[in-house]
C-alpha cells in the first residue's frame, strides 16, 4: 500500500522536480533601469562579467570569492598604485602590512604625523576624474552631464549669518568654530569654511 506522500505525488505529478520544471524557476536578470545599460546587457553572462565588460564596478567593497585574472602584471601595478595612494592618507597610528602568498610579511608601510594644514589639504583635495575606458561609460557620463542641476536657494538669514562670521573673524575658521552664539550648531572649522565659501561665492 502506498504512503500518503506517494499518493499525493501520484495525484499531482507537477510537483515532481525534473530538469524541465527546475529551469522554469531559474531567475533571469531583467534590466529595467537605465536604457544604455539595458541595450548593452548580455543575458548569457553573469552580473559581474557584464559590469566588467561595460567598464563598471559590481561592488564598491572589493571582490569576494574568485575572479578571472587576465593580466597579472596589470593587476600587480594597480595594487601597487592603490597601496601608494593609501599610504599617503595614513596617520602616525596607522600602517599597512604587505604579505606574500604564504602569509610572510614582506613590507610594513607606516603612516607619518600630519599637520593640521596637511589634513585640511587632504580633505579639500579634488578627486581627479578617471577617463572612461568604454563607450558605455562615456555614454553614461554624457547622460549624467545633461541632467538639469537644481541650484540651492540661499536664504537671506544664511547670508546674514555668514557675513556676521566673516566680519567678526575674517578667515579664522578655528575661532568661528568656538563662537557659541554665532555657531550654535557647533559646525567644525572645515564645515564652516565650505559653507561660507558656498554662500559668499
Amino acid at each position: 500500500m502506498a504512503t500518503v506522500r506517494k499518493r499525493r505525488t501520484n495525484k499531482n505529478p507537477a510537483r515532481k522536480v525534473t530538469r524541465k520544471t527546475a529551469n522554469k524557476h531559474k531567475k533571469k536578470v531583467n534590466i529595467i533601469g537605465n536604457k544604455i545599460i539595458r541595450e548593452n546587457w548580455d543575458k548569457k553572462a553573469t552580473l559581474r562579467q557584464n559590469y566588467a565588460r561595460l567598464g563598471l564596478l559590481a561592488s564598491l567593497n572589493g571582490v569576494t570569492g574568485g575572479i578571472e585574472v587576465k593580466d597579472e602584471q596589470e593587476l600587480m601595478e594597480n595594487e601597487q598604485r592603490s597601496l601608494e595612494e593609501m599610504a599617503a592618507t595614513l596617520t602616525e597610528e596607522q600602517g599597512i602590512i604587505q604579505r606574500d602568498e604564504e602569509g610572510n610579511i614582506i613590507n610594513i608601510i607606516m603612516g607619518k604625523a600630519k599637520t593640521k594644514e596637511e589634513i585640511e589639504e587632504l580633505m579639500e583635495k579634488e578627486i581627479e576624474p578617471v577617463k572612461a575606458k568604454t563607450d558605455v561609460v562615456r555614454a553614461l557620463e554624457a547622460q549624467a552631464a545633461n541632467i538639469l542641476k537644481k541650484e540651492r536657494y540661499q536664504s537671506e538669514g544664511e547670508l546674514v549669518w555668514a557675513a556676521k562670521l566673516v566680519e567678526k573673524y575674517g578667515d579664522d575658521y578655528e575661532k568661528m568654530f568656538w563662537d557659541r552664539k554665532l555657531n550654535p550648531n557647533q559646525q567644525t572649522a572645515a564645515q564652516l569654511k565650505k559653507r561660507i565659501r558656498a554662500l559668499l561665492a
